[in-house]
C-alpha cells in the first residue's frame, strides 16, 4: 500500500520506493529505503510527518504515494 494510506502511529516496513533515481538517493540519505521501518506521525491535506529512526521527516502527498509499505512482520 502507498505510505499515504498508512495509519498514524503504526510502524510500517518500506517495501519499495518508486521514485526517480535522484529522489530515491535523497530518500536513502534520510533513511527511507527498502527494508527501513517508519512510523506515520500525522497527516495534513495529504502531506505527512513520519518518524525514521530518531528523526522526523515531512513528506508531500506525491512522494508519500511513491513509497510502498507493508505491515511490519511480528515475531512470536
Amino acid at each position: 500500500m502507498p505510505l499515504i494510506e498508512a495509519r498514524e502511529g503504526e510502524t510500517m516496513l518500506v517495501i519499495r520506493v518508486a521514485a526517480e533515481p535522484k529522489v530515491r538517493k535523497h530518500l536513502e540519505n534520510l533513511g527511507i529505503m527498502t527494508g527501513a521501518l517508519l512510523t506515520p506521525l500525522s497527516h495534513s491535506d495529504g502531506n505527512m510527518i513520519v518518524r525514521v529512526h530518531d528523526s522526523r521527516i515531512a513528506i508531500n502527498r506525491e512522494l508519500a504515494q511513491s513509497i510502498h509499505v507493508g505491515r511490519r512482520p511480528s515475531f512470536a
